[in-house]
């Protein structure tokens, strides 16, 4: 990055697409961000200076950069070499702790994360992340259902570790479904691109937007999104079109309680329940609704958390 343009920045004076420029490239690596904090220290100590010279005759001020750190080296040059090493140290003296967030029963969450990507958590779900990211790669761990917008950047790509499955990204947007509780598995992607390896890591997979990845009879399978309702989940909107039967499996892990069917029919009912919820209306307002169309009663036992379908 030219260090002219960024003293144009810290100015105010760059154009709309400079600006922008700027900003990627200070997310693009911590030693950026070091560089600019540096040349901003000087900027600031510049503007203490008193009595530069100006142009003769024209009244405006002369271009002082050049000037300003002629003036201002110095004085700015142990100040930023003591800058700089204090932070490198920091950086690398900081300890990597591990977060945990869990998200309640009934509930979902926004997590950001230290490179700006953010994490929204459905009901149930458990984020694994460190304060701050290694230099290779930025590696959370999941368990449940995630949404996540990732910031861009080629050099540290973005990893989903989830039921033994690698969700690799650079920047995009895509949901991941992993309950552990569950046997199923499935990667959605709405925007950009993400490759996603297997346990074994002997395969992998590409997925291009609109599609999603589903676990199939022990294999990855491809196809198309077919509702993307599906993910207003992150307003706390839950949207259901597929048999009863998944929905109830859904709501055992949304809501953290034992389903059990003794319905024969509910049990073997193929049709497809297309509904949309709130979730803050809670798990016994989605039954009352589910069993109109559906014809079956229920019990709740809430001592032993176990609601049973008859």
């Amino acid at each position: 990055m030219d260090d002219t343009l960024l003293q144009a920045y810290f100015e105010g004076v760059t154009t709309d697409e400079q600006s922008r420029m700027v900003t990627e490239w200070l997310d693009q690596d911590e030693v950026n961000l070091i560089h600019y904090q540096r040349l901003c220290r000087i900027y600031e100590i510049s503007l203490w200076n008193e009595g530069l010279p100006q142009e003769s005759g024209s009244g405006k001020k002369k271009r002082l950069w050049p000037k300003i750190l002629q003036h201002t080296i110095q004085v700015a040059a142990i100040f930023t070499l003591g800058f700089f090493f204090s932070q490198y140290f920091f950086m690398q003296e900081e300890e990597i702790k591990m977060q945990k967030v869990e998200v309640p029963p009934g509930q979902n969450s926004l997590v950001t994360l230290a490179d700006g990507s953010k994490v929204w958590l459905n009901a149930g779900s458990t984020l694994h992340f460190p304060t701050r990211f290694s230099n290779r790669e930025r590696l959370v761990t999941l368990n449940g259902e995630g949404f996540f917008e990732v910031r861009a950047n080629k050099e540290k790509p973005f990893i989903v570790s989830a039921s033994g499955y690698r969700v690799k990204a650079l920047g995009t947007s895509f949901n991941v479904y992993a309950y552990k509780q569950s046997d199923e598995f499935e990667t959605a992607l709405l925007t950009g691109k993400v490759e996603i390896a297997t346990p074994n890591s002997e395969h992998s997979l590409t997925l291009s937007p609109n599609n999603k990845a589903i676990l199939e009879k022990g294999s990855l399978k491809t196809q198309p999104i077919e509702n993307i309702d599906y993910f207003l989940w992150r307003e706390g909107i839950i949207c259901f079109n597929e048999p009863l039967s998944g929905v109830l499996k859904k709501l055992e892990l949304y809501f953290n309680v034992t389903i059990e069917v003794n319905n024969k029919l509910v049990r073997q009912n193929e049709h497809c329940c297309v509904g949309k919820f709130r979730t803050r209306d809670g798990l016994e307002h989605i039954l009352k609704v589910l069993q109109l169309t559906n014809h079956f009663t229920y019990q709740k036992d809430d001592v032993n958390n176990r609601v049973t379908i008859n």
